[in-house]
């Protein structure tokens, strides 16, 4: 099951934490129980260390970013040069060339900016995961709901030596958690522990 954490608020299974089954002797019954649970009670994330993804992954991210502007600027260009707006409506076409600089420029600051928010954190029993840099989102994933793992690296990663995880807890195609930025050993031993996890929760 996968649980969204929102700020400081953690969600535990609810089915299992809630729910309990007592059993009376004396009728030979199953009770069924369903107490009231405080918040303030409830443990929190507010301690966990998070891991920041590797240092790399901020250039994977600017290269990716200047790669997907160049070819939307070189696209306006060609439109700019063979048609005739520039004649007729030149104020709307540099316009439009301003909104892409800005655009370029708010998203090379994003950038690093989800770089310094966003980490990961390797648990007993599950992994947290943190980004967001207006709407902040915390994602936990019990190793004991895990189906399966990837490994992936795209042609940018390939060249900085970084792959990605993708946690799946469920039959899709979409996975339910990506981790990107990670160095090649870590995505390996990672992927190797999460699904040492998953076996052995299956067992007991």
């Amino acid at each position: 099951m996968l649980i969204h954490l929102e700020q400081n608020h953690f969600l535990l299974d609810l089915n299992s934490f809630f729910t309990t089954l007592a059993y009376d002797h004396s009728t030979n019954n199953m009770i069924f129980e369903n107490a009231t649970v405080d918040l303030s009670q409830l443990p929190t994330i507010s301690g966990v260390e998070y891991k920041k993804l590797d240092r790399a992954h901020l250039r994977v991210s600017y290269i990716g970013t200047v790669l997907f502007f160049g070819i939307l600027a070189g696209a306006y260009s060609l439109v700019f040069i063979f048609s005739d707006l520039r004649h007729e409506v030149p104020i709307v076409s540099y316009a439009i060339a301003a909104i892409i600089l800005f655009w370029f420029l708010l998203s090379m600051f994003l950038v690093a900016k989800q770089y310094k928010v966003e980490g990961y954190a390797l648990r007993e029993r599950d992994i947290l995961h943190k980004k967001g840099i207006i709407f902040h989102k915390h994602v936990s994933i019990p190793f004991n709901r895990v189906q399966h793992c990837e490994v992936k690296q795209g042609p940018i990663e390939r060249i900085f030596g970084l792959k990605t995880i993708e946690i799946f807890t469920a039959g899709g195609q979409s996975s339910d958690l990506s981790i990107s930025g990670l160095k090649d050993t870590d995505a390996q031993l990672m992927k190797e522990f999460i699904i040492n996890k998953t076996v052995e929760d299956e067992l007991i």
